[in-house]
């Protein structure tokens, strides 16, 4: 099968084609893969009660992965490349193709917001302070 490398500009296009289409296209970066959805089932009226909660949710988790991150990216005090948990969920989102190290962080942060990545040696909470993990384990926090 031919391998076919899009050229810059399809790269750039990623969100709604056109204002009255609703086709939708989706770029991964790091894959360099580019996905064309049709959104056909537009929700209609407001958003039911499990909607919401899961909306609150959401903005709750990110607002701890971008705490988490905030606490152990790259900067003067945790060094060029940032903390050795930072460093772990870099080579874990390379490992996994992901484009961007929020998901690996969302992928092992518990209800919490404490982050324990999967070598089982570090867990990190969104403070940004660390503890050996007692199992110092091989267990996976789940699966992707």
């Amino acid at each position: 099968m031919a391998r076919i490398t899009p050229i810059d500009v399809i790269k750039g296009i990623s969100g709604k084609y056109g204002s009255g289409s609703s086709d939708y296209f989706a770029t991964n970066r790091s894959s360099n893969r580019i996905h064309l959805a049709k959104y056909l089932n537009k929700p209609a009226g407001p958003m039911t009660e499990a909607q919401v909660r899961q909306t609150q949710l959401f903005a709750t988790q990110q607002k701890m992965a971008a705490a988490w991150l905030r606490a152990n990216r790259p900067s003067t005090d945790n060094g060029d490349k940032g903390t050795e948990a930072y460093q772990t969920a870099q080579r874990i989102k390379r490992q996994l193709c992901l484009s961007n190290v929020r998901q690996v962080i969302l992928k092992y942060m518990d209800t919490d917001g404490t982050v324990t990545l999967p070598d089982g040696s570090v867990t990190v909470t969104p403070s940004g302070g660390t503890t050996p993990n007692p199992s110092g384990g091989n267990e996976d926090n789940g699966s992707f």
